[in-house]
């Protein structure tokens, strides 16, 4: 990876093992790709069919399957020298030789193929055995390295890289591990599904994780949220509702009568939240809000119009979120692909009192300004406004390359934490990957063609901190980050508490296509991200997408078990991602 001193780049030319036995899944045909309407967005709405998506087939959750990337870089998600610049539809295309591949959220046994070196068991276990570089189930013993977590009885072979917790991490036998004695300390029930629950068709997780339908039949499902009760609501934009799913027989899958229309609203398409006894949903022209108590499955009293007269036409996604004030923050993207200002591509705050009382959007003050279309919106565990945004379209700049819209503009994950910083837009973009000799390396900004020459808006003026917030961290161009969500914990791995996932809506207008996937973004202790980015969930053929490879993800949120949902509005189906660790 390189850091270019403008923030991180995410090179998701990663390379994961293809999990075998229980999840290796086949799906149905994908949306259109159309576009938004107006001009060229990366954020294309769909209008796929709704339905199961994913058919009872064959195959195996990643519980430690044989296959998968030989060599590559370290296990558990780490990073090894030589990591460089990637592109998300394939390998990285700079350096990828020790860089981020492996096991890419664990290092689970079973994610190197037999032969290829050391592999750590997911999750302690008893007897289970082998040789050096063999390959094992995640819930054996080691094959050449230790079990992550406790269990009597798991012996290794030579050359382990992670202590056992129940098992040693070099030689045969048994014994308490540098983590602590057979009970192990990351111990914690499975969140998969039984095998009557069929995995997700062709895709892939990491070892010791599984995916699976969690509901289907949704028309159009967009934002998610979840209640202190564990109701799960939906906006089902074709059905302009909000769903309530559940899942009261306990199965780990809301089926077709664990589910209720909550309210109804003309023009409902994306936005929810749920906060301070009341739910939120948006349209195109406002955001609307109910009485609600989690638990209750239903509204009471009538419908309230919190925001009004939202700029509509062109981009037509209006996200919301709210803060422990109970101020209500609204994102607003652009009217065409590159505006002529940055008047309506903007986060706008309303505080609680104008929310209470109904606000006309003239009367918001403007969060943060220029930015293209901030869809996901999202507060960390301290207090800080993330967004990820969706970057302008078809850009060339003859010195800088000519056509460069393939790898440019990044698209970009922005901390939000000054009142009335200015992001860029339509101004400046953010580069990804520019031809050797013309490119500073991805962060870096540049002036929009449109505006290079207009006296004011140089490369030297984009550059400027004083004039331009920079993103933290840089992705591949027309991935489409739709949603982004600090998981809290509960079912991963601890060390993924804090951690940020987004999803990838997906590229409409590149060859080849990339993004129609969730990818993982670790962040430190101190809340910032460090750069190494993982997929969790994506295409387990070639490329990151086919006819077999329906799903296009959007919205997230995390049920109280710890199990993460996905909403896919081109497959109409809410996707969950568990652990198989025990």
């Amino acid at each position: 990876m390189q850091d270019s001193g403008a923030g991180i780049v995410l090179a998701l030319g990663l390379t994961a093992a293809v999990v075998t036995g229980c999840g290796d899944q086949r799906g149905g045909a994908p949306d259109s790709n159309a576009g938004a309407s107006g001009s060229a967005s990366a954020d294309a709405p769909t209008g796929g069919a709704s339905g199961t998506g994913a058919a009872p087939g064959g195959g195996a959750y990643a519980d430690g399957g044989t296959g998968g990337a030989t060599g590559g870089g370290p296990p558990a998600g780490g990073r090894g020298a030589g990591a460089g610049v990637g592109t998300s539809d394939g390998g990285a295309s700079v350096g990828d030789a020790a860089g981020l591949g492996g096991a890419a959220m664990g290092g689970a046994g079973g994610f190197q193929t037999a032969g290829s070196g050391p592999g750590d068991a997911e999750s302690g276990g008893s007897s289970g055995s082998a040789g050096t570089g063999a390959t094992e189930a995640a819930t054996g013993g080691g094959s050449t390295g230790g079990a992550e977590s406790g269990g009597s009885g798991g012996s290794a072979g030579a050359g382990a890289t992670l202590p056992a917790t129940g098992g040693n991490s070099s030689g045969g036998g048994s014994g308490a591990g540098a983590m602590g004695g057979a009970a192990g300390s990351e111990s914690r029930p499975s969140t998969c599904p039984s095998a009557d629950v069929a995995p997700l068709q062709n895709g892939r997780v990491p070892a010791g994780y599984c995916a699976w339908v969690w509901a289907d039949g949704l028309d159009t499902p967009r934002g998610i949220a979840v209640d202190s009760s564990g109701d799960v609501l939906v906006v089902e934009r074709g059905r302009e509702r909000i769903v309530l799913l559940h899942d009261d027989d306990g199965d780990r899958v809301s089926g077709p009568a664990e589910r209720l229309t909550l309210v109804s609203a003309p023009g409902l398409n994306h936005g929810i939240a749920v906060d301070g006894g009341h739910v939120y949903a948006s349209s195109e022209s406002s955001v609307y809000r109910w009485e609600y108590g989690a638990g209750s499955r239903e509204v009471s009293g009538m419908r309230q119009t919190a925001v009004s007269n939202l700029p509509t036409g062109g981009h037509q996604t209006r996200s919301v979120v709210l803060d422990g004030e109970g101020s209500l923050y609204v994102s607003i993207g652009s009217g065409a692909n590159v505006d002529p200002d940055s008047s309506r591509s903007r986060v706008v705050r309303f505080t609680a009192a104008q929310v209470e009382s109904g606000a006309s959007y003239d009367a918001a003050e403007v969060y943060a300004d220029g930015m293209r279309n901030e869809v996901g919106l999202r507060f960390d565990a301290f207090g800080r406004l993330w967004g990820v945004e969706n970057g302008v379209d078809n850009l060339e700049r003859q010195d800088l390359g000519g056509n460069i819209h393939a790898d440019n503009p990044g698209e970009e994950l922005n901390l939000l934490d000054q009142a009335g910083g200015f992001y860029g837009y339509p101004y400046c973009w953010t580069e990804f990957l520019l031809p050797a000799g013309v490119g500073e390396g991805p962060g870096a900004q540049w002036a929009h063609p449109q505006f290079v020459s207009d006296g004011t808006h140089t490369d030297a003026w984009c550059k400027d901190p004083a004039n331009v917030v920079a993103p933290l961290v840089t992705m591949q161009a027309h991935s489409a980050p739709l949603d982004l969500l600090f998981y809290p914990g509960g079912a991963f791995s601890a060390d993924l508490t804090g951690d940020a996932f987004v999803t990838f809506h997906g590229s409409w207008n590149r060859s080849p296509a990339t993004g129609y996937k969730v990818v993982r973004l670790p962040f430190d202790e101190g809340g910032m991200p460090t750069g190494e980015g993982v997929p969790l969930l994506e295409y387990a053929g070639g490329g990151d997408t086919a006819d077999d490879w329906p799903h296009r993800p959007v919205g997230l949120a995390v049920l109280p078990s710890g199990v993460l949902l996905i909403t896919s509005d081109a497959s109409g189906v809410v996707i969950a991602v568990g652990s198989t660790r025990t």
